[in-house]
């Protein structure tokens, strides 16, 4: 008769060593899945910030252009009763914290037909590096008249204005000083530069449809 031998087995699971190693590689591959993903998100923000960057400018130039290429041969009177031309601009309109520009604009929507004129007065005044979009609800305007105020763009370096008459002379304001002759109330065509500290010189020019 034999003696009952005893077999020895090895219970299943993981010994301490290779749980040891696959800590090891769960933790190597979050580190890189982390790693990823944050570059991700980063990258995704800067792309967010310079869409809205863009927007921002694309908004700018498309109030200025659509502005300008509308403007109307419509003097008003201010808050003071005093006369101003249809579209004004002085000669310091490269400077910052000012009115740049102010301009009577036609096409001026109207769905409920209010009783009011499709002219539309707005202007542009720029403060701590914004430039802001002025518009008032009426063209004769009165002490109490408030305008509408929204701001365009942000961190403008400079906004510069080239005034084009029928002579084919350019002027740095508009109505233009020192012409023999008196001008038109409007000029030929009008250029605008933005610069931006991010995006650089940013340039149109614009006929204006009452000279068409």
């Amino acid at each position: 008769m034999h003696p009952l031998r005893t077999h020895s087995k090895r219970s299943p699971g993981f010994t301490l060593l290779e749980l040891l190693v696959a800590m090891a590689i769960f933790a190597l591959l979050a580190v890189m899945a982390y790693g990823g993903l944050n570059s991700i998100l980063t990258t995704r923000e800067v792309v967010d910030m310079n869409m809205a960057r863009l927007s921002e400018i694309q908004r700018t130039v498309m109030f200025l252009g659509r502005d300008l290429r509308q403007a109307a041969n419509r003097g008003i009177r201010d808050e003071y009763g005093d006369r101003r031309p249809p579209l004004v601009s002085n000669v310091a309109n490269s400077s910052l914290n000012g009115m740049v520009l102010e301009l009577t604009r036609d096409g001026y929507p109207n769905p409920l037909g209010a009783p009011r004129s499709n002219m539309q007065r707005v202007a542009y005044r720029v403060e701590d590096d914004t430039l802001y979009r002025l518009s008032w609800p009426v063209l004769d305007r009165a002490i109490d008249t408030r305008p509408y105020e929204a701001a365009l763009c942000e961190h403008i370096t400079a906004l510069r204005l080239r005034f084009l008459d029928y002579q084919d002379t350019w002027h740095t304001q508009w109505p233009p000083q020192a012409v023999e002759a008196a001008p038109p109330a409007l000029p030929k065509a009008v250029e605008f530069t933005l610069e931006l500290p991010d995006w650089g010189e940013i340039t149109r020019l614009y006929q204006l449809v009452e000279t068409l």
